[in-house]
Formats: structure tokens, C-alpha cells, sequence
């Protein structure tokens, strides 16, 4: 069933609504032909103005801290090749190889000294001990290179930690120091043994001009090439650059290590002052 009041009470309102709007119409042109000023009000309180909301402070940007003290102390690490840098997360870390009896923990202590109490990550890997000796043998001839202008450098094609692969061919340069000079080259395998990669039996002189850069190891170009074997692991390659060859006459082309050492060490007592030496751990792994 409808209910038969709901017309008469609809209309009934919307009646009012419209008794009303007349009003309003009617007051507002009244009072707008009263004056073209604002009205007086007055207030007991006073009119604060609204205050901004203040910018939410920027975060503070991490310092990066100043390495250059530290490098110089993992540099007094002989028998190792260690890195330093800053990570994305702002932390410092340190990596490389050591064949000595450097260890993590010495090493994070060592950077909290450089870095306000901060302790550094440290990731390294460990080579045979039979390396330590040669670093140590060249290693005054290492801090002479270091603090040269333009150092006696050795540079791998591939990107610096990348390992060589069983069978790859070992290709590298080296860009020879400041002065013309004489280089010896010197593999170093992780069983005891080194290969002298130059001089060698086809390329009898180890001469190069200041700053130039010579490629070793590449098929074709006329000189000796090598492949990657077994033994896998960690081995190394040295490279001295003196005014004068070091030996009167090469060496065999490999010999043992225990050998070499002690003519290599006779060899550098009497080196010319200029003498500068550098070396490279190289990563061998199985095919």
C-alpha cells in the first residue's frame, strides 16, 4: 500500500527550500547596497598567522673517509697485493691475496687505527708461502716504483681479479718506468717453480724505451706465448726494470724457484740505484 501523505509532504518541503533561497537573495543584494567597505568586527582575541609547516631536515650525506694513510700501511704488507675502497653501504672494505701470515683480523684492527674506531670488511685470500720470498727480495725495488711519477706497471686484458681459465694464454703488458731499461720477467708457479718469460729463447733481449708498452704472450706476434696448466691456485708474475739486464746471460727458461732465488737476490745487491720492481698475483683455475 503508498502512503497517501507522501506527495503533499514532499511538495510541503520543497516549498520551504525555496522560501529560503529567496531570502538569502534578498539579504545579500540589501546589504551590498549598504557600503563597498567590509564590516567591523571586532574580536577579543588576536589574529595569529598561520605558520608554515617547517621542511623536514635533508639527511646527512656520509663522509667519505680519507684512505690515502691507510694504502700507505697495507702497502708495508710485503708478500701481499691488497685493495682499499668504499663500498655502496659506505663501508670500507679490504681484499687482495696475501702469501705471507697476514690475517683478517690484524688487518681489520689495522684499519679501525686509520679510521676513527671504524672496522673495516676485510675478504682475502691466501697464496702458497714459497711467494713471499721473491716479494721480499724486491721489495725496496717496489717502494721505489711506487713513489715514481711514471711506475713500472703490469696490466692483464681482462678486468683486475678476473682468474685465467686451463688453457687460456697468458697475455699481459707492461708499460715500461721513466728511463730506458732492461726488464726481467719472472713466473712464479704455486709448486715451486719459475718460468723466465723474458729474457727467453726467442726473444734473447728484455730492452724497452722509457714508457713504452710491451705485450707479452701474444699468438702471432713472433715471440713466445703461454697457456694456463695445472697446477691451479695462486701464482705470480714479477717484473724488474734496471739499466742493465740483470744476468750476464739468460737463464734456463724454468728452473727451481730455490735456484733462482738466491742469484736473483746477488743480482739486485749490486743493481743500479734506479731500479725499480713490480709484481701481480695471477688466479689460475681448472677449464
Amino acid at each position: 500500500m503508498k502512503d497517501s501523505h507522501t506527495p503533499t509532504t514532499w511538495r510541503h518541503r520543497c516549498a520551504t527550500a525555496l522560501f529560503a533561497a529567496v531570502l538569502g537573495v534578498v539579504a545579500t543584494v540589501f546589504w551590498s547596497g549598504q557600503s563597498d567597505a567590509a564590516p567591523d568586527v571586532s574580536t577579543d582575541s588576536e589574529t595569529v598567522p598561520a605558520q608554515p609547516h617547517p621542511a623536514p631536515d635533508d639527511p646527512p650525506v656520509p663522509t667519505v673517509p680519507d684512505l690515502s694513510a691507510l694504502r700507505t700501511a697495507l702497502a708495508e704488507f710485503h708478500c701481499a697485493e691488497l685493495n682499499v675502497a668504499v663500498g655502496k653501504d659506505h663501508r670500507v672494505a679490504i681484499s687482495g691475496l696475501t702469501a705471507g701470515d697476514t690475517d683478517p683480523d690484524s688487518l681489520a684492527l689495522l684499519a679501525q687505527d686509520f679510521l676513527k674506531g671504524q672496522r673495516a670488511a676485510v675478504e682475502i685470500e691466501r697464496a702458497s708461502p714459497a711467494l713471499c720470498e721473491p716479494l721480499t727480495l724486491i721489495s725496496p725495488f717496489r717502494s721505489a716504483n711506487a713513489d715514481s711519477a711514471a711506475p713500472l706497471a703490469i696490466r692483464f686484458k681482462n678486468a683486475a681479479g678476473t682468474p685465467f681459465e686451463g688453457g687460456q694464454d697468458l697475455v699481459f703488458d707492461i708499460t715500461a718506468p721513466e728511463f730506458p731499461a732492461h726488464l726481467q720477467v719472472d713466473y712464479f708457479t704455486s709448486d715451486g717453480d719459475v718460468i723466465h718469460l723474458l729474457p727467453n729463447p726467442l726473444e734473447i733481449s728484455g730492452r724497452v724505451e722509457s714508457g713504452a708498452v710491451r705485450r707479452l704472450g701474444e699468438r702471432g706476434a713472433g715471440g713466445r706465448f703461454w697457456s694456463i696448466g695445472p697446477p691451479y691456485g695462486h701464482e705470480l708474475i714479477v717484473v724488474i726494470a734496471s739499466p742493465a739486464p740483470l744476468f750476464p746471460s739468460p737463464r734456463p727458461e724454468a728452473e727451481a724457484a730455490a735456484s733462482y732465488l738466491p742469484a736473483l737476490k746477488q743480482a739486485l745487491d749490486t743493481a743500479a740505484p734506479v731500479t725499480v720492481a713490480t709484481a701481480r698475483f695471477v688466479k689460475t683455475n681448472a677449464p
